[in-house]
Protein backbone atom coordinates (compact mmCIF):
# COMPACT_ATOMS: atom_id res chain seq x y z
CA UNK A 1 0.00 0.00 0.00
CA UNK A 2 3.35 2.18 0.83
CA UNK A 3 4.17 1.80 -2.40
CA UNK A 4 1.17 2.71 -4.24
CA UNK A 5 1.00 5.66 -2.41
CA UNK A 6 4.57 7.02 -2.72
CA UNK A 7 4.26 6.14 -7.01
CA UNK A 8 1.25 9.00 -7.16
CA UNK A 9 2.70 11.08 -4.80
CA UNK A 10 5.47 11.03 -7.15
CA UNK A 11 3.63 10.75 -10.33
CA UNK A 12 1.57 13.83 -9.11
CA UNK A 13 4.78 16.03 -8.51
CA UNK A 14 5.79 15.35 -11.72
CA UNK A 15 2.44 16.12 -13.91
CA UNK A 16 2.91 19.41 -11.69
CA UNK A 17 6.67 19.95 -12.47
CA UNK A 18 5.55 19.02 -15.78
CA UNK A 19 2.57 21.89 -16.20
CA UNK A 20 4.69 24.51 -14.29
CA UNK A 21 7.50 24.57 -17.26
CA UNK A 22 5.17 24.12 -19.80
CA UNK A 23 3.31 27.54 -18.04
CA UNK A 24 6.70 29.42 -17.94
CA UNK A 25 7.44 28.30 -21.49
CA UNK A 26 4.42 29.83 -22.63
CA UNK A 27 5.04 33.14 -20.69
CA UNK A 28 8.88 32.70 -22.45
CA UNK A 29 7.68 32.55 -25.73
CA UNK A 30 4.79 35.53 -25.40
CA UNK A 31 7.59 38.01 -24.39
CA UNK A 32 9.71 37.41 -26.97
CA UNK A 33 6.87 37.75 -29.58
CA UNK A 34 5.98 41.03 -27.63
CA UNK A 35 9.37 42.06 -28.12
CA UNK A 36 9.59 41.31 -31.95
CA UNK A 37 6.70 43.61 -32.47
CA UNK A 38 8.05 46.72 -30.33
CA UNK A 39 11.44 46.30 -32.22
CA UNK A 40 9.37 45.87 -35.53
CA UNK A 41 7.10 48.48 -34.76
CA UNK A 42 9.68 51.01 -33.58
CA UNK A 43 11.85 50.08 -36.85
CA UNK A 44 8.55 50.91 -39.20
CA UNK A 45 8.00 54.09 -37.15
CA UNK A 46 11.88 55.12 -37.34
CA UNK A 47 11.67 58.56 -39.26
CA UNK A 48 14.03 59.27 -42.04
CA UNK A 49 13.73 62.86 -43.05
CA UNK A 50 17.12 62.97 -44.82
CA UNK A 51 15.99 62.90 -48.68
CA UNK A 52 17.66 60.63 -51.13
CA UNK A 53 15.23 62.19 -54.33
CA UNK A 54 15.66 65.65 -56.04
CA UNK A 55 12.61 66.64 -54.91
CA UNK A 56 13.13 70.12 -54.03
CA UNK A 57 12.30 70.68 -50.05
CA UNK A 58 13.78 74.00 -49.01
CA UNK A 59 16.13 74.58 -46.23
CA UNK A 60 16.18 72.04 -43.73
CA UNK A 61 17.76 71.99 -40.35
CA UNK A 62 18.74 69.04 -38.15
CA UNK A 63 19.49 68.94 -34.16
CA UNK A 64 23.40 67.28 -33.79
CA UNK A 65 21.44 64.17 -32.69
CA UNK A 66 19.73 63.51 -36.27
CA UNK A 67 23.41 64.32 -37.72
CA UNK A 68 25.33 61.98 -35.50
CA UNK A 69 22.11 59.23 -36.63
CA UNK A 70 22.17 60.08 -40.00
CA UNK A 71 26.12 59.19 -39.76
CA UNK A 72 25.37 55.74 -38.28
CA UNK A 73 22.57 55.20 -41.25
CA UNK A 74 25.24 55.81 -43.58
CA UNK A 75 25.36 52.77 -45.73
CA UNK A 76 21.74 52.72 -45.95
CA UNK A 77 21.48 56.62 -47.29
CA UNK A 78 24.17 55.28 -50.13
CA UNK A 79 26.47 58.60 -49.56
CA UNK A 80 29.25 60.71 -47.69
CA UNK A 81 28.51 62.98 -45.03
CA UNK A 82 30.28 66.27 -44.49
CA UNK A 83 29.66 67.88 -41.15
CA UNK A 84 31.72 71.24 -41.03
CA UNK A 85 35.78 69.98 -41.14
CA UNK A 86 34.78 66.43 -40.90
CA UNK A 87 34.28 64.08 -43.58
CA UNK A 88 32.70 60.54 -43.03
CA UNK A 89 32.99 57.98 -46.03
CA UNK A 90 29.73 55.41 -46.81
CA UNK A 91 32.86 52.58 -46.99
CA UNK A 92 33.72 53.63 -43.34
CA UNK A 93 33.74 51.09 -40.05
CA UNK A 94 30.51 52.46 -38.22
CA UNK A 95 32.60 50.80 -35.10
CA UNK A 96 35.58 53.16 -35.65
CA UNK A 97 33.57 56.24 -36.32
CA UNK A 98 34.31 58.97 -33.71
CA UNK A 99 31.39 61.56 -33.99
CA UNK A 100 32.28 62.89 -30.30
CA UNK A 101 33.06 66.49 -32.04
CA UNK A 102 29.20 66.85 -33.17
CA UNK A 103 27.44 68.42 -30.56
CA UNK A 104 24.07 66.83 -30.12
CA UNK A 105 22.47 69.96 -29.12
CA UNK A 106 23.08 72.64 -32.01
CA UNK A 107 21.41 72.97 -35.43
CA UNK A 108 22.93 72.06 -38.46
CA UNK A 109 21.77 72.98 -42.11
CA UNK A 110 21.94 70.34 -44.85
CA UNK A 111 22.68 70.83 -48.31
CA UNK A 112 22.91 68.02 -50.89
CA UNK A 113 25.41 67.12 -53.44
CA UNK A 114 24.59 65.29 -56.60
CA UNK A 115 25.79 63.78 -59.45
CA UNK A 116 24.78 64.94 -63.31
CA UNK A 117 22.34 61.90 -63.33
CA UNK A 118 20.99 63.19 -59.58
CA UNK A 119 22.35 61.00 -57.83
CA UNK A 120 23.22 61.69 -53.98
CA UNK A 121 26.92 61.43 -53.17
CA UNK A 122 27.48 63.95 -50.64
CA UNK A 123 25.22 65.51 -47.62
CA UNK A 124 26.58 68.41 -46.14
CA UNK A 125 25.70 69.89 -42.81
CA UNK A 126 26.88 72.91 -41.74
Amino acid sequence: MNDTVEKSIIWVVEVFLFITACMFAISGINSQEAAVKVVKHSSEQDERRLYTDLKETGEETYTGAEVIESIYHIKQLDANIEIGRYYFFKSDDLDNIDVSGIDPQQNYKVNYIRDESGKLLTIVFS
